[in-house]
């Protein structure tokens, strides 16, 4: 994918591109073209690129000469780490919008959940192509583990049935890679938001992601170290199928309810 180019104040602006009509010809009539132009332009989504986050501490002298350890580098590590976190989390927030939902809050999802996800995407033409992907928190993922579908090797094959079983890993539920996650939203108690998706299905974009060297401050006899992170994240949402064009929904995600 090509850098997005622009300057100062510029919103990234995403057109939907809907499917043309096809027509029947008839004998002996000009073909009536669709026009696209200014004056049929489609409707389009602007995410923002609003969400500003900084991770700063100040070392002071007295910690860092007493210390055996360097400080410095492992906070700053920390705070890679911290930033990262922090956009996970934001990102984890989206699914408790989306409008496809299978499954309980605090129940283990069934099969049937998984299979009707997968479902949704089908029938919204999402690509399968192995670039589909669920995210669940570690309770959902070992319900994956005990669905004889997804780990016994009569249905998985053997390599996967040996990537569950020794290794701890699901490798596909219904095409789609599995990851696991102690950021997936938990609304409550034992309950877990967990994503069935296509990849675009989201929008994030990480504008600036920026460490500056650790600064001596007289005033505090410290080191102070300052990290910070620009960048937006939203929904993405899909042109209908059918001809015509109309109104753009989330079709290419689904809410799988879950424990946590």
């Amino acid at each position: 994918m090509a850098p997005l180019k622009g300057g100062p104040g510029d919103q990234i602006n995403i057109p939907y591109i809907s499917n043309p009509t096809a027509n029947t010809k008839t004998a002996n009539t000009n073909i009536t073209l669709e026009v696209f132009g200014p004056s049929s332009a489609e409707a389009s989504q602007s995410p923002s690129i609003s969400t500003h986050q900084h991770v700063g501490f100040a070392l002071e002298n007295i910690t860092d000469m007493q210390s055996l350890t360097n400080l410095m580098a492992k906070y700053s590590g920390k705070a890679g780490y911290a930033l990262s976190a922090a956009a996970d989390t934001n990102l984890h927030t989206l699914p408790q919008s989306f409008s496809q939902i299978v499954g309980t809050l605090g129940v283990e999802p069934t099969e049937d959940n998984w299979l009707r996800a997968a479902q949704y995407l089908d029938e919204a033409l999402s690509e399968d192509n192995g670039q589909r992907f669920v995210i669940v928190r570690p309770a959902t993922f070992y319900a994956l583990q005990k669905t004889q579908r997804f780990t016994n090797a009569d249905y998985a094959g053997a390599a996967n049935a040996v990537r569950a079983t020794e290794r701890n890993m699901i490798g596909r539920v219904f095409n789609a890679r599995v990851y696991k996650s102690t950021l997936v939203r938990a609304p409550a108690g034992g309950q877990a938001e967990n994503w069935f998706c296509d990849p675009l299905g989201v929008y994030y974009c990480s504008q600036q992601l920026k460490t500056n060297a650790p600064q001596f401050v007289i005033e505090r006899d410290a080191d102070v170290f300052l990290a910070t992170h620009i960048y937006g994240y939203a929904e993405a949402l899909q042109p209908p199928v059918t001809a015509g064009g109309a109104a753009a929904t989330d079709v290419f995600n689904v809410l799988v309810r879950g424990t946590s």
